[in-house]
């Protein structure tokens, strides 16, 4: 199990639930994969916009699968400046984790070039699986079907398949 935290953004979470395979995130991170209560937020609305498969999300969040972390009054503070240009459940991923010393797990670019700013560690969809591939926890082609169903969703992958990349 990787150390620290792991502060999970929207995007990042949905393309896990939206492809049945939240349990990759549970079983990889545990309790030390966290979300924001804006993050929380971001994924009841897309609940509402008719996204059900996210309702994995708050019960994993209800069963104390993920861990909700809110920010202090500093990191509240960070996440205001932040919103200048980031949406809100980024924007409080990284001001936790700069609080903490945290791992941010995003796949947009502005929250990464902003991660990278605040020397942030930074992952996301596809450093994932790469990883469960790499520690031979999921097969190659099972990780391929995972990253095909998340595109099927709307997720834009960089890369056509997990396989190619070691």
């Amino acid at each position: 199990m990787p150390e620290g935290l792991f502060f999970f953004d929207t995007v990042t979470l949905a393309n896990f639930a939206l492809a049945d395979a939240m349990r990759l995130l549970v079983d990889r991170y545990g309790k030390q994969a966290v979300l924001t209560p804006d993050v929380l937020s971001e994924v009841e609305n897309g609940i509402a916009a008719g996204r059900e498969k996210l309702t994995i999300v708050e019960a994993l969040v209800a069963d104390n699968q993920l861990t909700l972390v809110h920010p202090n009054a500093r990191e509240r503070r960070l996440k205001v400046r932040l919103l200048r240009h980031l949406g809100a459940g980024e924007a409080s991923c990284i001001a936790c984790a700069v609080g903490r010393a945290a791992t941010v797990v995003t796949d947009d670019r502005a929250a990464r070039t902003t991660c990278a700013d605040y020397r942030i560690p930074v992952t996301g969809t596809i450093g994932i699986l790469l990883a469960w591939v790499r520690e031979g926890r999921l097969p190659d082609h099972e990780a391929d079907d995972v990253l095909a169903k998340m595109v099927e969703q709307g997720f834009y992958s960089p890369v056509s398949s997990i396989s190619c990349l070691h």
